[in-house]
């Protein structure tokens, strides 16, 4: 912070100037550090008990894109620290091979010592800068972290409604089963005929294929979840035991909005526009003149003529100022810092054009699968279950036919396949909105909660 005291006050107190949010900076590296797991240390041993959150918490911690972010954060913010260093003193020693004979005795030795001191906003405002760069690494972190969540859910989502659709084909294949056994019956008495057994056991046998075709699917899912978390291939063994919560978002859209526009993705492009304010200033201070302050010590041997000064060493103080002719030069990197940020500030408006439009998008996916869940759950499957019902019903008294019974049995399984995919994509969707806000989305009270 700039102050209205004396010049050698502030070139002394920018020695020890500390760049703007360099320690809360540091702690909060030091907090993320205990999430995301070093290289080199050993490996955490984290439990993945089925749950979506144990799935996100060993994400976090081995994701190798979220370790590479956490390593360009730790990178910038110690660059701080040199940003606010001072220029190294300079010490030298002469020896005079050839001595200079003085009144005193003759000149043996010269020690120097040399210290420059920049114009007080050099070191402050490049600190500023480093800082700035460094807490939009941070918020670059933050952004990947939300990233790794969503795909985590994603890939989550997808290994629920595999293990979903089997369940429920499965009860089907009961239902199919218990059908063909009515069906036997109905042939035994002559009340139905070997066509009509055929047509059972024929979609029996279709419906049996999905037992390889799940195994198939699975392994695709899962390996995807496997990727999602950062694990190896030999932890096969992946279940989704929560089940998608339901629901819409219960703030307003007004408050999602303005969340959106603070996503990190979006304060990473405007602090690095920061970033690149400072630097002109610290690139401006350049072009101001620099304090040199020296000591020159030189040792004087005896004279050979007795005088009262004999021996004495000479002690020289030296001051100096350092003189910026490269004028254009300073300008060039001045302009080359203007134009940074103008492209940073760019970059942060054209992510919040894009924030509108991908948070829309967003809430559309969550109404549109609430929209079919809704239908399916209360309208749909209610109606084909008392269809199927009534036909076989029917059929057992013989008052409708085998096909009827099949394409009933088929119509309620679909509709049932579909409320559980609308359910999985009312998840993912709510993933996406909850990446897009950048922060957790509170449901209203119509289902579970997440």
């Amino acid at each position: 912070m700039e102050r209205n005291v004396l010049l050698a006050a502030l070139m002394i107190g920018a020695v020890g100037c500390r760049g703007t949010y360099e320690s809360a900076t540091r702690d909060d590296l030091s907090t993320a550090a205990a999430v995301v797991a070093d290289e080199e240390a050993p490996p955490k041993e984290l439990s993945l008990d089925g749950s979506l959150s144990s799935y996100v918490a060993y994400a976090l911690a081995r994701s190798p894109e979220l370790r590479a972010s956490f390593e360009r954060w730790r990178a910038a913010t110690m660059r701080i620290s040199r940003a606010r260093r001072m220029p190294e003193p300079v010490i030298k020693y002469s020896y005079y091979v050839r001595s200079i004979e003085t009144r005193v005795g003759p000149q043996q030795h010269k020690l120097s010592l040399m210290q420059s001191f920049p114009w007080p906003t050099a070191l402050s405002k490049g600190a500023d800068a480093a800082s700035s760069k460094a807490r939009a690494a941070q918020r670059r972190f933050d952004a990947e972290a939300l990233v790794v969540q969503q795909a985590v859910a994603d890939a989550y989502w997808r290994l629920w409604l595999v293990h979903e659709e089997h369940r429920l084909t499965m009860e089907h294949d009961i239902v199919l089963e218990t059908l063909a056994g009515t069906v036997r019956g109905r042939v035994r008495t002559g009340d139905a005929s070997l066509a009509d057994l055929n047509q059972v056991e024929l979609g029996i046998a279709r419906h049996h294929d999905h037992h390889g075709a799940h195994r198939e699917v699975e392994r695709v899912a899962a390996a995807e979840l496997l990727r999602a978390i950062g694990a190896t291939q030999e932890q096969r063994q992946l279940t989704a035991t929560d089940s998608p919560f339901e629901g819409l978002p219960a703030e307003p859209e007004q408050s999602l909005h303005r969340d959106a526009l603070q996503h990190p993705r979006i304060e990473a492009a405007d602090l690095m526009a920061e970033s690149s304010d400072s630097q002109v200033k610290a690139e401006a201070a350049d072009r101001a003149p620099s304090l040199l302050a020296g000591l020159d010590w030189i040792v004087v041997g005896d004279s050979q003529i007795p005088q009262p000064d004999s021996g004495k060493d000479a002690v020289i103080v030296t001051a100096g100022l350092s003189l910026p002719l490269w004028g254009p030069n300073y300008r060039s990197s001045m302009s080359a810092a203007r134009a940074e940020g103008a492209a940073h500030r760019a970059d942060r408006d054209a992510a919040r054009l894009a924030a509108d439009a991908h948070l829309e998008a967003a809430l559309s996916g969550v109404r549109g699968a609430q929209r079919r869940i809704d239908l399916y759950r209360n309208t749909l499957i209610p109606q084909a279950e008392t269809t199927f019902q009534s036909v076989l019903g029917g059929y057992q008294s013989g008052r409708s036919t085998v096909a009827s019974a099949l394409l009933a049995q088929r119509d309620l399984l679909e509709l049932q396949l579909e409320l559980a995919r609308s359910r999985a994509n009312h998840a993912r969707a709510w993933a996406v909105l909850e990446a897009v806000v950048g922060r957790s989305v509170t449901p209203d009270e119509r289902g579970e909660q997440p």
